[in-house]
């Protein structure tokens, strides 16, 4: 007489783990990814008040801040503001984090143009 055991084979636990492992992977990597987007867009934000900020700073004084100091921008955790030139015609900066490889850029007046930024006050991440 047979007894039949019930229950799973080795074979069958290491399949199910291998596929798991594959999943979890991907969700991973997804997962990353919208991480990077939610630290981006918190950089493009940061760029946006400094902007802001800039122009409140122009009213007052007739000249772009050429120090970020001297503005009122708090820039979220982690994210490095640099204001590159600042004069009455104009300003550039940029804006940055460790956590990703993009840097945004912003330029206007008559200064620079950053990075890619190619249009007169408009933020470009690259």
């Amino acid at each position: 007489m047979r007894v039949h055991r019930q229950g799973f084979t080795i074979i069958e636990m290491l399949a199910v783990m291998v596929v798991i492992g594959v999943l979890a992977s991907i969700a991973f990597a997804r997962l990353q990814t919208v991480k990077d987007k939610a630290v981006i867009a918190g950089m493009i934000s940061d760029l946006h008040a400094t902007a802001e900020e800039q122009e409140a700073y122009y009213f007052q004084f007739r000249v772009y801040s050429p120090v970020a100091a001297s503005l009122n921008s708090n820039p979220s955790p982690g994210n490095v503001l640099t204001i590159v030139d600042g004069t009455a015609a104009g300003w550039s900066g940029r804006i940055s984090n460790p956590k990703v490889t993009q840097q945004c850029y912003i330029f206007v007046g008559t200064s620079a143009p950053l990075g890619s930024a190619t249009k007169d006050g408009v933020i470009d991440c690259s």
